[in-house]
Parts: structure tokens; C-alpha cells; sequence
């Protein structure tokens, strides 16, 4: 067997390992896919909405924060324009004249980390969420976040997320992917190992994620890197399945790489910063689960990409070249040879592909989506996310520049 028999063979048997993993938390944990506790108080909380040249979707997402269900005088929305050139200060302020349960907080252009950071100086809550000014939460979404609190160690509890615009056929495989993404987040839910409290809704409590530190200016995705910080310390994260918030997502491809560009780059600093905590404290998933699961989701990635490529070299070469002597009547298909290590890698592919449709399929009937089609699903699995590995490797030509600036604006 040579190394690339045994690369090949190493990374089926991981992805079905995860597979196999998943889908038996899954049907362990069916029954509690939708629980959230009842609350036993309700904390006073203050929401923080990060807002940069955000004039077309602030008012929409404060309207939906307005309505949200949570008792009265135990919550305030805090604005905070961060340097916009747009309208945004100016729509801003007139929310802020209309609903006296809003602050606003202008400040110099400086990231959302940083913006967080600076309202979390003035916010009173006890909890504080983080909403993204292009999101849009269920009424009922906080009331059935807050619950998670009651138990000992929880510092951050975030929900799932839906795609609100989905006319486009981007859009409607962004369906997929986020519930595909919110679905296998619960399941990590169930191994204490939720290792993203996303942008568009999470929940925290304030005074841990102070001690903390606070959010990562330096970071690319903050919301990765808290959750890696609070993990790191025994803290607790969680995530509400039934608590939702819609958030737009791109429409086009030139966006949405962009987008995954900034997606990859923060994970990869956050897996960077943290790796060192791999294989410690075994009585904490984080060091023996997140770290490596999200390193090794990397690295596989780019190896597998490799792969590819010197396959379709050597194959397509192989294959070109052969096409002459084929129709010069050469039997093709009478020198093929019986070879075990080529028969064991099919055979493993196989299951590999026939168990990530069954994973797919048990996804997408246990979200908003509903049941799809194998033809939706072999789309989504084979063009979609294919796709991803383009910013990847966009991601890593700009690290290796030393580029790391906010590419989604």
C-alpha cells in the first residue's frame, strides 16, 4: 500500500467516522432536538447591534428587536454606528427618538469587536445579545434562549439562523447549507461542544465575557474566537434550536466568497491561537474535541483538494493520450486488472458518499427545509459545496500575505 492509498483511506475513514458520530447523536437525542427551559427569571439584558453602512437594513432589524417578546423595563437595544458614511447615524437617531429603550453610541470607525467592546461599557443588563443590523429574530427567539441560563456554567447561548432572501439559486442553497449548519450545531450541542455562537443572534453573560477579555479586535470572526475563549476556560456554550433569527446572505458568488474568505481566515486564527490547548484537560470537550475536529476540517479539506487535482492530472492525462488508441481499435476496457487497494478505496467511497446523503437527508428533514430529493441533495453536496474550497484557498493565499482585513464590506 503506498502513502496515497493510505492518505486516502485515513481521510474516508474520518469523515465517516464524524459521519457516524453525528447521525448517532442524532437519533440519541432526537427528543430534546426542540427542548429549551422554561426560564426561571428573566435577567435584565441589554442588545448590542453592531452597525456599519447598515442605512437599508438597521430600521427593519430594530423593528424586529422591538417586537421581540421579553417582560418590560428588563431590556435596552444598544445602536452602535461604527464610523458609517452612509445614512446610518441618521436612521440611527430617529429609532432612538422614537423607542425610548434604545441607546445610541457613534463612534470612529474600528471593526465590531471593537465596537462590542465599547458598549459593553455602557450596557446594564446583566445578559447582553449580539445582533447583527441586517438580522431579523422571532418574536418568542429570546425567551427561548434566556432558559439556558439557569444552569451552572452556561456563559453564551446562540440560535439558529435562517436565510431570509433566497430568490436566487445562491440563495437557495445558503437554505440548505444554514440548516444544514444550525441542525449539526444542535448535535454538537449534545457533547458540549457548540464552538460558534453566531453574528445574526447570541446571548451572553456579561460579566464572564468581560473577565474574559472581552471580544478580539485582532480576530476576523469574533464570534468564533469568544466562543474559543469561553470554551477555554469551562465555560459552557449552548444553543436554543428552536429559537431563530433570519439573516440576508449573499447573492452573489463574488460576495459570498468574500464572505467565506473572512469565515475562513478568523477560524484559522482562532484554531491557530488555541491550538495549544489540544489534547488538555480531559474532562473538557474543548481540548479533546473542538480543536481538533475544526483543525482537522482544515487540513483534510486542503489535502483532499490536492488530491484532486493530481487525480485529474494524472487521469486526465492517462486518458487523453488513450483516446488515439481506442478508436485505433485498441481493447480498452479488456486490459483492466483486478487491483484490492483500488477496490478497497471505491468500496470505502461508496459507503463514505451513501452515508453523507443519508446524513443530508436526515438534516434537512429535521429543519425548515423539509424533506428534499437525493437529485436537491446530490446539487447541494456535489456543486454547492465544492465551492468551498475556493476561499479556502483564497484565504490562505492572503494569510500567507499577511493580509487580514474585513472582506465582507
Amino acid at each position: 500500500m503506498n502513502i496515497i492509498t493510505l492518505i486516502y483511506s485515513f481521510m474516508f475513514f474520518v469523515g465517516l467516522f464524524f459521519l457516524f458520530i453525528f447521525l448517532l447523536l442524532h437519533y440519541k437525542n432526537f427528543d430534546r432536538l426542540n427542548f429549551y427551559p422554561k426560564p426561571k427569571r428573566y435577567p435584565t439584558i441589554s442588545i448590542l447591534v453592531p452597525a456599519y453602512n447598515e442605512e437599508e437594513s438597521l430600521e427593519n432589524t430594530i423593528n424586529a428587536l422591538i417586537k421581540t417578546e421579553y417582560p418590560a423595563g428588563k431590556r435596552e437595544i444598544i445602536i452602535i454606528n461604527d464610523g458609517s458614511k452612509d445614512k446610518t447615524a441618521e436612521i440611527a437617531q430617529k429609532l432612538a427618538n422614537r423607542h425610548k429603550e434604545i441607546v445610541l453610541l457613534n463612534k470612529k470607525n474600528s471593526g465590531k469587536a471593537n465596537s462590542l467592546n465599547e458598549a459593553l461599557k455602557i450596557a446594564k443588563g446583566e445578559l447582553f445579545a449580539v445582533v447583527d443590523a441586517d438580522s431579523y429574530p422571532n418574536k418568542d427567539a429570546l425567551v427561548k434562549m434566556v432558559g439556558f441560563f439557569d444552569e451552572e456554567g452556561v456563559a453564551a447561548v446562540t440560535s439558529r439562523v435562517l436565510v431570509k432572501n433566497k430568490s436566487k439559486w445562491l440563495g437557495k442553497f445558503q437554505v440548505m447549507d444554514y440548516s444544514i449548519i444550525a441542525w449539526t450545531r444542535k448535535l454538537l450541542d449534545f457533547v458540549n461542544s457548540v464552538y460558534v455562537t453566531n453574528g445574526p443572534l447570541s446571548m451572553y453573560k456579561k460579566e464572564i465575557v468581560i473577565k474574559a477579555g472581552g471580544f478580539d479586535p485582532k480576530n476576523l470572526t469574533e464570534d468564533i474566537e469568544i466562543t474559543w475563549n469561553l470554551l477555554s476556560k469551562n465555560y459552557k456554550t449552548r444553543m436554543s434550536y428552536p429559537a431563530i433569527v433570519y439573516t440576508s446572505v449573499p447573492e452573489s458568488l463574488r460576495m459570498w466568497i468574500k464572505q467565506r474568505v473572512r469565515w475562513n481566515l478568523g477560524g484559522i486564527q482562532t484554531a491557530h491561537k488555541y491550538y495549544k490547548s489540544m489534547f488538555r484537560n480531559p474532562e473538557n470537550a474543548f481540548g479533546y474535541f473542538v480543536v481538533p475536529y475544526v483543525s482537522a476540517s482544515f487540513a483534510l479539506a486542503l489535502i483532499g483538494f490536492s488530491l484532486l487535482i493530481r487525480y485529474l492530472w494524472i487521469k486526465g492525462n492517462y486518458q487523453f493520450y488513450s483516446l488515439y488508441y481506442f478508436f485505433s481499435g485498441y481493447d480498452y476496457w479488456g486490459h483492466w486488472q483486478f487491483e484490492f487497494y483500488l477496490t478497497f478505496l471505491f468500496t470505502m467511497a461508496i459507503i463514505y458518499f451513501g452515508l453523507s446523503i443519508w446524513y443530508y437527508k436526515v438534516g434537512f428533514r429535521n429543519s425548515e427545509t423539509g424533506n428534499k430529493s437525493i437529485l436537491k441533495i446530490l446539487l447541494y453536496a456535489f456543486v454547492y459545496r465544492s465551492l468551498y474550497v475556493i476561499p479556502l484557498i483564497l484565504a490562505l493565499f492572503k494569510l500567507a500575505r499577511g493580509d487580514l482585513r474585513w472582506y465582507t464590506k
